[in-house]
């Protein structure tokens, strides 16, 4: 016991009279230690659950800067975001061509935004992501099509996403000024026969109001601030209604 005081007391003694030392090899010891908790932190993160986010000019948007806000706050999940605008669920197997605008976050928060861009396919982002969940807001670019055409190619989205293993969430198009009634509803009602046995659903017409005058008579940021709070009160009202349901698996997914 005597000789460890002793080499104590030594310890103390040598730390008082040179600290610069002593500070210098704490700071290695910071050094050799930091990076192994950052990478861990990291590797967690990378085990967690993906949520595929897609939508139209609405995602790229006030509407869908705060889905992807809100669904990347649960902590829960990575989440990757494809908006393209003018896309619908065709879109999305043929690689369609944009020029009015695109919005892409990957897992890891970087951000991609420009005018022009082709749109991803699903297939592929699904394979490559393997969310699983697939948050859908489409449909705003279907107005004017057969109501068959709408339900079959709504359809042919929601079976691509299911039949990948991953959970489908659709929220529909919200109320437009240049898009009335009865139009507004016989679009709805199409897409909600084509995707409703096999996602939850959320009809957004409930929670959205385009003024009588202002803006593009479509898009709610042509409407300025006002128009922003009502997409980001939309978005709010989806994922208040949907988040219950995301639920991580019970095992953990490895990063791909």
């Amino acid at each position: 016991m005597r000789v460890f005081i002793l080499r104590v007391l030594q310890a103390s003694a040598l730390m008082v009279r040179e600290p610069v030392l002593s500070f210098r090899a704490v700071c290695c010891v910071l050094a050799l230690t930091l990076p192994a908790g950052v990478s861990l932190a990291a590797e967690r993160r990378s085990e967690l659950p993906v949520i595929l986010f897609i939508g139209d000019s609405h995602a790229v948007g006030s509407f869908g800067i705060q889905q992807d806000a809100l669904l990347r706050g649960t902590g829960k999940f990575r989440v990757a975001t494809y908006a393209i605008c003018g896309s619908s669920p065709q879109s999305w197997f043929q690689g369609e061509q944009t020029r009015c605008g695109y919005f892409f976050r990957d897992t890891e928060g970087r951000e991609q935004r420009g005018w022009e861009a082709e749109t991803p396919l699903i297939a592929n982002l699904l394979a490559m992501h393997q969310p699983s969940y697939t948050v859908v807001e489409l449909g705003a670019n279907m107005y004017g099509y057969p109501p068959e055409w709408v339900e079959k190619t709504a359809h042919d989205m929601a079976m691509a996403i299911v039949n990948s293993g991953s959970k489908c969430i659709w929220i529909g198009p919200p109320q437009a000024r240049i898009q009335p009634e009865p139009e507004l509803s016989r679009v709805f009602e199409a897409m909600r026969a084509g995707v409703g046995q096999y996602c939850l659903f959320f009809d957004s017409r409930k929670f959205t109001i385009y003024p009588d005058a202002g803006g593009d008579g479509i898009h709610f940021n042509t409407l300025g601030e006002a128009g922003q709070r009502i997409a980001e009160n939309w978005a709010l009202s989806a994922f208040y209604a949907f988040s219950p349901v995301l639920k991580p698996p019970s095992q953990p997914v490895r990063a791909r």
